[in-house]
């Protein structure tokens, strides 16, 4: 269990930033998980609430997503694909979802998280703030550099609205996690992407001519092997729905 030893919660992102700059501090943004830390360490909390950080603001083909705009109000955005709104709603209960933030999904990167391959789709863009700058940095590219930077902070997702999208996932049951999901879009330039969550460390991009040739580490809700098959079978799926 991770244990707190001071609260902050600062007015501005300069502050939180530097506040953030200490080893033992870590963010706090809907507070629904927090990174691991040794046993015998206690963490220094900045809570992010009061940055401003929660709009959601549509221009032209592209939504921004303030990172502690919660999941609940993507679910509600009339201004997101039905297939993000919809992956929001799957991705937590209810009670959670109303916690739970946009920075918070990205940060932690779970592997079997549906709402992160959907966003994979949609091209999405995560924005990061140090004290020294501010970086845009394409979702597979943030994944691939975990762990990223101590003293940094998610401040946006940006992602593309245009084309169409299509999803599909197998579950133990309706409501729970994905063993493995899908999801696909055609882009206005015609341009076919397909995403899986549940085969990797993180949610993947994958070839859409050959999404199969996977080797997923398996668990007690399925082996490797059957995890690689679902994804060949829903990425046909959902590229057939797509086109």
């Amino acid at each position: 269990m991770t244990r707190i030893a001071s609260y902050a919660r600062p007015s501005s992102l300069a502050e939180a930033l530097r506040l953030l700059e200490d080893d033992g501090a870590l963010a706090l943004a809907g507070g629904t998980t927090l990174p691991r830390l040794r046993l015998d360490a206690a963490a220094d909390a900045v809570d992010l609430q009061d940055l401003g950080l929660d709009r959601i603001e549509h221009t032209g083909d592209t939504v921004r997503l303030g990172a502690m705009a919660t999941l609940e109000d993507l679910r509600q955005s009339e201004d997101l694909p039905g297939a993000v709104r919809e992956a929001a709603r799957r991705e937590l209960p209810s009670t959670l979802r109303t916690q739970a933030t946009v920075g918070g999904l990205v940060a932690s990167a779970a592997a079997d998280s549906e709402l992160l391959a959907v966003l994979l789709v949609h091209e999405a863009v995560v924005t990061v703030a140090t004290r020294k700058a501010s970086t845009d940095v394409a979702l597979p590219d943030y994944f691939a550099s975990l762990p990223r930077p101590h003293g940094e902070i998610v401040t946006a997702v940006s992602l593309a609205t245009g084309g169409r999208t299509a999803t599909a996932r197998t579950a133990r049951t309706r409501a729970d996690r994905p063993i493995v999901a899908a999801a696909a879009r055609v882009a206005p330039d015609d341009r076919r992407i397909v995403a899986l969550c549940g085969v990797a460390a993180t949610p993947v991009l994958v070839d859409p001519d050959e999404p199969a040739g996977l080797h997923p580490p398996g668990d007690f809700r399925g082996s490797g092997e059957y995890r690689a098959c679902l994804a060949e079978v829903l990425s046909a799926r959902v590229l057939e729905e797509v086109s």
